[in-house]
């Protein structure tokens, strides 16, 4: 995994979020982080934005844990 990728989301998550990067475990979801489905579609557009990829609506999920979501975030910007 790009860590300057995943260092860049994980901060952006943490904003979202309003916790420290410290609070984020990997195996957290993002609905135990308290984001919802605007949050994850901000996330999303800041992918496309940022990287030039469109993340499908869907893919970014509540239940989904982060260390999962950055792997695909990761694999999507290869």
């Amino acid at each position: 995994m790009d860590t300057t990728v995943n260092t860049r989301i994980v901060e952006l998550v943490a904003a979202k979020a309003e916790l420290p990067v410290t609070e984020l475990g990997l195996e957290r979801t993002f609905e135990d982080i308290g984001l919802d489905s605007l949050h994850l579609m901000e996330i999303a557009l800041w992918m496309q934005k940022e990287y030039g990829v469109v993340i499908p609506e869907g893919d970014l999920r509540h239940d989904q844990p982060l260390g999962e979501a950055l792997a695909y975030l990761d694999a999507k910007t290869r």
